[in-house]
């Protein structure tokens, strides 16, 4: 378990400022972090949501997604390592699990600040991703159902708006 945690705030990290490449390999880590975290119907659910879900996001994003890394990058990273050491100190009396899902969320959060609207996008994506992890640590099907709303909005909000973001971007260069 906390070596899953460990791999999803590396990739965390490691995503954040950068277009969603790595969207699939994230969505297999958090499937395998849930998986070990909770077991039964809640895990299988949740393991087949991430994995299809991130790799059906990544095919619909790999057309828009020219964008590199520019030095404002470190912005979120940094942002995320205040707010997961905050989250360590005064969230003690959580637990520990439940601490590193919160971190979870906020990496992506704190990925969604900062960056062109792809790279924003792909931040709230990762967020959601840690919600539906979430719902495997507290074992909440409600908190599944509201993660999974949150991706469907997510998923409709991107098919409309990011190909218009890009024919924007395309006129005014």
């Amino acid at each position: 378990m906390i070596a899953g945690f460990a791999l999803l705030l590396l990739l965390a990290l490691a995503a954040l400022g950068r277009d969603g490449r790595g969207l699939p390999l994230y969505g297999v880590a958090c499937a395998f972090t849930g998986a070990t975290v909770c077991g039964g119907l809640l895990a299988l659910l949740t393991s087949v949501a991430l994995i299809s879900l991130n790799i059906v996001a990544w095919i619909g994003l790999r057309r828009f997604a020219p964008h590199t890394p520019e030095r404002s990058s470190v912005l979120p990273v940094m942002g995320t390592i205040v707010l997961l050491l905050t989250l360590a100190l005064s969230g003690a009396s959580l637990g520990l699990t439940t601490a590193l899902g919160a971190g979870i969320v906020l990496a992506g959060l704190c990925g969604a600040a900062f960056g062109p609207p792809l790279v924003q996008f792909v931040g709230l994506l990762m967020a959601s991703d840690g919600l539906i992890v979430m719902a495997c640590v507290m074992q909440s099907w409600a908190l599944f159902a509201t993660a999974l709303a949150f991706w469907g909005v997510l998923a409709a909000l991107g098919c409309v708006l990011l190909p218009r973001l890009a024919w924007r971007r395309v006129l005014e260069e």
